[in-house]
C-alpha cells in the first residue's frame, strides 16, 4: 500500500487534522450505515464493555501497525478515544496514509447501545480446555513465534490475516484464543465477535503466563513438532 500511495497524487498534510467529536445522533447514523469503529481503549476496559461490531486496536505503540493490517485505506472509520489522544493517534495513522477518520467518540456508554463483554479466562480455566474434542485452541501469534514453541494441540492463525481465514475457525466448537500477552488476542476476539462467532474465550495471559507457570510447549521445524 505504501508503494501505491507514493506513486499517486495525494493532498499534502502540513498539520495534524482535527477531527470532530461525534454527537450521539451522528455516531448512531454512521454506525447503522456500517462505518467501521475502532475502539482504542485498553484491552481490559474494552473487555468490560464494548459496542458490538467494533474492533479493539489499542492506542499504544503498535496502533498504526495493526490498523495497517486491518483497515481498508479507502473506507472511513470512527475512533473510540479520549480527546487528549486524538492528535497522537491521528499522527500515527497519517504516517501510514490512513487519513479517512470520520470522527471520534469518547464514551461508549453515551451512545445508548447495549454493550457486549469479552469472555476472558484464567490460566486455570485455559488448562481445562486443552485436549478436548469439542474445543479449538487458536494461537494468533506469528508463524515464527508459533513454531518456536506453542501449546500442544493449538492451531496457528495469525491475527493480521484472521479476517481472511475465518473458515479455519470452528463455529461448532468452543474456540479459545491466545497470543503472547493478550494484546493480539484482544484484537482477534473483536474480529471474531464482529463476524458472528459466539463461542469464543480469550486466554489473555497468553504464552507469557503459560511459560511463567512452567507450561509445556511444542516446537516445530520443517519436518515435525517436538515437545519442549
Amino acid at each position: 500500500m505504501m508503494k501505491h500511495l507514493n506513486k499517486v497524487d495525494r493532498p499534502l498534510l502540513i498539520d495534524v487534522p482535527k477531527h470532530p467529536e461525534l454527537t450521539k445522533e451522528q455516531f448512531i447514523s454512521a454506525y447503522e450505515k456500517g462505518i467501521k469503529v475502532i475502539d482504542t481503549r485498553n484491552k481490559v476496559e474494552f473487555a468490560k464493555g464494548f459496542i458490538p461490531n467494533t474492533l479493539n486496536i489499542q492506542g499504544n505503540n503498535s496502533f498504526a501497525t495493526w490498523c495497517g493490517w486491518l483497515l481498508n485505506y479507502q473506507e472511513q472509520f470512527i475512533l473510540v478515544a479520549e480527546d487528549s489522544q486524538m492528535e497522537d493517534l491521528t499522527r500515527k495513522l497519517m504516517r501510514i496514509g490512513l487519513d479517512n477518520i470520520f470522527g471520534y467518540i469518547s464514551d461508549v456508554n453515551a451512545t445508548g447501545i447495549e454493550p457486549h463483554t469479552s469472555d476472558v479466562i484464567s490460566l486455570e480455566e485455559f488448562k481445562t480446555q486443552i485436549g478436548k474434542d469439542n474445543v479449538q485452541i487458536v494461537d494468533v501469534r506469528g508463524a515464527s513465534e508459533y513454531e518456536a514453541g506453542h501449546v500442544e494441540g493449538a492451531e496457528n492463525v495469525f491475527v493480521g490475516t484472521l479476517q481472511d481465514n475465518l473458515g479455519k475457525i470452528s463455529k461448532d466448537k468452543q474456540v479459545v484464543i491466545h497470543c503472547q500477552a493478550g494484546d493480539r488476542s484482544a484484537i482477534a476476539y473483536s474480529i471474531l465477535a464482529k463476524n458472528g462467532f459466539k463461542n469464543v474465550k480469550n486466554f489473555s495471559g497468553g504464552m507469557k503466563e503459560w511459560l511463567a507457570e512452567n507450561g509445556k510447549t511444542i516446537g516445530c521445524n520443517e519436518a515435525s513438532c517436538t515437545k519442549a
